[in-house]
Formats: C-alpha cells, sequence, structure tokens
C-alpha cells in the first residue's frame, strides 16, 4: 500500500473581524451612548457619547474623529470548548510568536541594536468583567494603547479590542463602556455552521490536523447528515496518519454515502483516503470496493492503480493485481521499487510477471 499525502483542500479561512458590521447610528454630542449590533460576529455592546461623535472608519469598526480611539471585533477559533481566560492566552501567544518571527527575520546591521517599537510594553492583565489584556506599541511619541477583551462562544473566541493614542483616557473609557456591556448571542444554525468549516479548513490549512478533527467532529455529531462535516474529519485523520485511521473511517463511509454533498474532485480524495484507511486497517473486501470505484473515476492515478493492485493480491486474486501494478508502474516508474518491499503484493513476488515487472519497469505513460 502507498500512502498518499494529502491535498491542500480548500482556501484556509479565519474570521478576523472585518465586515459583516451593522453600522451604529451617528451620535450627536447630546445623544449619549450608541448602540453597535454586529450581525456577522453575533454580539452587542454600547460606546460611550463622544464629543466629536462616532463614525464608521471602515465596515467592521467605528472611531471617534479627532482622538482616533477605534473599536473592532474579531473572532479567532479553538479545537474544543473556549473560556475567555483561554482565548486571552492563545491570542497573546500568537501575537508574541509573530513578533518574534519578524524580529528574526529582520536583517540588521550588527552595530544596530533590534528595534523593539512595536514589541508590546506595559502589558497587564484583568480578569473583570472578562479576560483582558492591554499593552502599548509603538515609539514615545507615536504610542498606541490597545485594549483588548476575550469572550467565548462554543469553541470560538470573539475579541473586542479598542485601540488609540497612549496619552488619551477616551480610549479606557471606551473599553470600559463596551467590555461591560458586550452580549454574545447565540449564532443561527446555518451560520454556526459555516463558521465551524471555516474553522476546521484553517486547522487544515495550517497544518494542526487534531484541532480540524475536533472541530468537524463537533459539527457533524450535532449535523450528522452534513456530508462536508463528515469529509473535513476524515481529511484531518488521514493527515494525522495511521493512529487517527479507525477514528476518521466512519467519517469517510458517512461523506462518501452522499452522492450530491461532495464535489467530483472532493468525492475522489475521499475515495483514496478511505481506500488507504481501510487496507491500514484490514478491511480488504472493503478496500478492494472502495479503490474500484476510484480506479474508474481516476483511472490515470498512479496511486489508485497501485493501491487498488494491493487490495487484489491481497484476497487472492493475482492475474488482476498484476494487471493494475502494471498500470500504475507504466504510470509511474517509481512504484516497481515501492513494489519489490511491500508487503501487501508478498504474494506476487515468487511470479515471473512481478519479477519481470519491477525488475523492468515498462516505459511510463507520463
Amino acid at each position: 500500500m502507498k500512502r498518499l499525502g494529502v491535498l491542500a483542500l480548500l482556501c484556509a479561512a479565519c474570521a478576523s473581524g472585518s465586515g459583516g458590521e451593522r453600522k451604529a447610528p451617528a451620535a450627536k454630542p447630546s445623544e449619549g451612548a450608541v448602540e453597535v449590533d454586529d450581525v456577522l460576529h453575533g454580539v452587542k455592546y454600547t460606546l460611550p457619547p463622544s464629543a466629536e461623535g462616532w463614525q464608521v472608519a471602515h465596515e467592521g469598526a467605528a472611531h471617534v474623529s479627532g482622538s482616533g480611539v477605534q473599536v473592532e471585533v474579531g473572532s479567532f477559533p479553538l479545537p474544543a470548548e473556549a473560556q475567555p481566560a483561554t482565548c486571552r492566552d492563545a491570542a497573546r501567544k500568537r501575537i508574541l510568536a509573530i513578533q518574534q518571527r519578524s524580529e528574526q527575520r529582520e536583517q540588521r546591521p550588527a552595530q544596530q541594536p533590534p528595534a523593539q517599537a512595536e514589541a508590546p510594553r506595559d502589558e497587564s492583565t484583568s480578569d473583570t468583567p472578562t479576560a483582558i489584556w492591554t499593552f502599548t506599541r509603538g515609539t514615545s511619541s507615536t504610542a498606541i494603547r490597545t485594549w483588548s477583551g476575550f469572550f467565548a462562544r462554543g469553541s470560538d473566541c470573539l475579541v473586542l479590542q479598542v485601540s488609540g493614542p497612549g496619552n488619551d483616557a477616551f480610549g479606557d473609557k471606551v473599553f470600559d463602556s463596551a467590555a461591560k456591556t458586550f452580549k454574545v448571542h447565540a449564532l443561527a444554525a446555518e451560520q454556526q455552521r459555516d463558521v465551524d468549516l471555516l474553522a476546521g479548513m484553517g486547522f487544515l490549512e495550517r497544518r494542526e490536523p487534531a484541532a480540524a478533527l475536533d472541530r468537524f467532529e463537533a459539527l457533524a455529531a450535532r449535523e450528522p447528515d452534513f456530508a462536508k462535516a463528515h469529509f473535513g474529519a476524515l481529511m484531518a485523520a488521514f493527515e494525522m496518519g495511521p493512529q487517527a485511521y479507525a477514528r476518521g473511517l466512519p467519517h469517510g463511509k458517512a461523506a462518501l454515502k452522499s452522492e450530491r454533498d461532495l464535489t467530483a474532485e472532493q468525492r475522489q480524495l475521499a475515495l483514496r483516503a478511505v481506500g488507504v484507511m481501510q487496507l491500514a486497517e484490514n478491511h480488504v473486501r472493503e478496500a478492494s470496493e472502495t479503490l474500484a470505484e476510484l480506479v474508474v473515476r481516476a483511472p490515470d492515478l498512479a496511486e489508485a492503480q497501485y493501491n487498488y493492485a494491493c487490495a487484489l493480491a491481497r484476497l487472492g486474486d493475482r492475474k488482476q493485481a498484476l494487471d493494475h501494478l502494471r498500470i500504475a508502474i507504466q504510470l509511474d516508474r517509481e512504484l516497481a521499487g515501492h513494489a519489490r518491499e511491500d508487503e501487501d503484493l508478498k504474494s506476487l513476488r515468487a511470479t515471473p510477471e512481478f519479477q519481470d515487472l519491477t525488475r523492468n519497469p515498462p516505459q511510463s505513460a507520463r
């Protein structure tokens, strides 16, 4: 059996807090507080009165003209149930890691010390009214103070972020008002499904298959007939390797039951993964059926022909196994060397056809 590498499945997408917010109504100095209803993230909060009024700087962010205090809401996923404090720890770790990588990439003359202007400083944390992290960046003359409040909804972290000039006390007032009035609402089922899909795909993109598997499995448990959730769980388990195959196989079978919800490419990927898993888990008869469909769908896929030959050899069908092994080696001559060492093909080793095929591979069809 030859284990395949996982293709980059879909574009990674993580909610970053931009777009989709309902604009807060402009407030005149005498009108008082402003209620913000963020439909995209499913939250509401209150901004205090501003002498200069609130405006929308860009979709998803309100700011105070003149003083420059800005308010944004963002989100990021965790593999399992989130808590405000764990959200804060994850965000802090990520930001500091990005800062460290940025400093390592910079090439400076030996006599010039590394610039620390953008590194967080004057950090402080609190747990009232929620998990809070504040810090300052920039030079003394251009200092920007950032206040971040963390909230949780299921396995997702919501971040309320207020930033403004370091010497402007109004930013502190804005954050205090927004954090104390911040309300997190449950998302509609369809919106939550999209959030979970994006979270799982984001984890796959970042090479965190265990986290992706947790998110996709939670979605599949909530919506057992949703083929894409099962497909995501299958791909995550396949990426994790043999130790996760038993966990991923039920999801693969569930995904393949759907004839409409997967694209042709996704179904082919699912067949490849399920066939390899079934061979590894000694479900040889089932593997042969899975791989038979795959070679019909993708006759020029060398690994499919090869793994089908492995299944047939283990079932005792030497003739068919040799036929498909020949096709596989014609498509990829390097498989001849792999075949000589493959235990799945040991029943073929004594045959003259196998010895000739692996010793003198036919000319590649590619």
